[in-house]
């Protein structure tokens, strides 16, 4: 799966001075196979990037491209089957489902994809610490816990590219190694590639471009 940027300025920006390595009007290509950092400070538009990249957003001049197709002229249908089985994202904003319990937030992917077991779900929970939080609601869990409920949820489905905005800003040491483990072995059971944005630490991520905007 192939994703290329050319001349993309998102209409904010427009008649802005841009940096010269900066993404935004300039040419990029996403290869599905190799592994990405996105790192900016806080304002700089990573959340609007990986908007982009996943279609969500179209305000931007220039033109985006996957696998050759522009996202202006991909069908409402075909984008989701694209965000079914090829993408798949972890928004900044989580996006649970607050009056359903966390394990309900993970069935409810998993029932349309059946990507895991009952028992698959539950270990991934407890190997998380959140055993204690599986029935709990997800409105009640604190920001690391929907974290890493989200977390998991990104990775009950197929897909070919993992786009994760800021997946560890609110979560321990320990629980970004296990998230890391996690995010590595989902990429090698789809034979994909990701792309996380950070506000500048790698995480010891094994990344093959850092981009900068």
């Amino acid at each position: 799966m192939i994703f290329e940027f050319n001349n993309v300025i998102p209409e904010p920006l427009k008649g802005s001075s841009l940096n010269e390595d900066s993404v935004w009007g300039n040419t990029l290509l996403l290869d599905s196979n190799k592994n990405y950092l996105l790192s900016s400070q806080s304002g700089k538009g990573k959340t609007t990037f990986i908007s982009y990249l996943y279609g969500s957003r179209l305000d931007y001049s220039g033109a985006i491209l996957v696998n050759g197709q522009d996202w202006n002229n991909i069908s409402q249908n075909d984008k989701s089957n694209l965000r079914k089985d090829q993408i798949s994202i972890l928004p900044q904003s989580i996006k649970l489902f607050p009056k359903l319990s966390a394990l309900d937030n993970l069935r409810i992917k998993n029932s349309l994809t059946k990507h895991k077991t009952e028992e698959e779900l539950l270990k991934l929970i407890d190997d998380f610490g959140l055993s204690d939080q599986t029935n709990q609601l997800a409105g009640t869990l604190s920001q690391g816990q929907q974290q890493r409920i989200g977390l998991i949820r990104s990775t009950l489905q197929p897909f070919d590219f993992l786009i994760l905005d800021e997946p560890f800003s609110h979560i321990d040491q320990q629980n970004i190694e296990l998230a890391i483990q996690l995010i590595h072995g989902a990429c090698k059971e789809n034979n994909a590639g990701f792309l996380i944005s950070t506000l500048g630490p790698t995480y010891g991520l094994e990344v093959d471009q850092i981009i900068k905007l």
